[in-house]
């Protein structure tokens, strides 16, 4: 993990897994299930803001793979399935 600097100052905080060089979809969920909790218990982060994702599929040799649709579009976006957040701001 690194915090991200600004001029201005602290303006987040990235985790970084590129050292784990091409990992299944579990292996890299588990890892940031860990992070998660590390940042929980450690660190007393109990709220995030605009966190956001990049992911570079590729299959198991490392290979960049075109992630497309079901109707045959490519994605290189994908907003979140989870629509409930727990936070305070959330109005009801």
């Amino acid at each position: 993990m690194k915090e991200d600097w600004t001029k201005a100052g602290p303006s987040g905080l990235t985790v970084d897994y590129r050292g784990l060089g091409t990992i299944s979809i579990e292996a890299l969920a588990h890892a940031i299930i860990e992070d998660l909790h590390v940042l929980k218990d450690e660190f007393h982060i109990s709220y995030v803001r605009a966190p956001r994702l990049k992911i570079f599929p590729s299959n198991e040799y490392g290979e960049d793979v075109t992630i497309r649709r079901p109707c045959g579009g490519r994605i290189t976006f994908l907003d979140t399935h989870h629509y409930r957040p727990a936070c305070k701001d959330y109005e009801l």
